[in-house]
């Protein structure tokens, strides 16, 4: 089968989906999501990472790249009173570096923080 002719078809498989209420799959989702849950954890090396706790129990680990972060980033430390508080993060892919300044990678990244608490 020629490229092309795959292709052709994804219009007519999204609208299979749709009508038939199946899930859209990873690679369809959008680029920014927005999660609440509890904060959990927060830990520096090379990178600044923040995890989460969401209301369903599963952990969210993202690079720490909110304005609300720069403050423990510079200090490679968040006061303490903040574990276990209740947040909105908005989710967005972000560059992981090395200690270099190289980046490694895409890996996601809380780009905005809010305190629900």
């Amino acid at each position: 089968m020629k490229p092309g002719l795959l292709f052709g078809w994804a219009p007519h498989v999204a609208a299979l989906i749709v009508t038939l209420g199946v899930p859209a799959p990873a690679w369809a989702s959008m680029d920014t999501d927005v999660v609440s849950g509890r904060i959990g954890l927060y830990e520096c090396g090379d990178n600044c990472y923040l995890t989460i706790r969401t209301e369903d129990g599963e952990d969210l680990t993202g690079l720490c790249a909110a304005p609300e972060c720069e403050a423990w980033n510079e200090n490679a430390e968040m006061p303490a009173d903040f574990v276990g508080r209740a947040v909105t993060v908005t989710i967005e892919m972000g560059e992981q570096t090395d200690a270099d300044g190289n980046v490694m990678g895409e890996f996601p990244a809380f780009t905005a923080i809010t305190f629900d608490n």
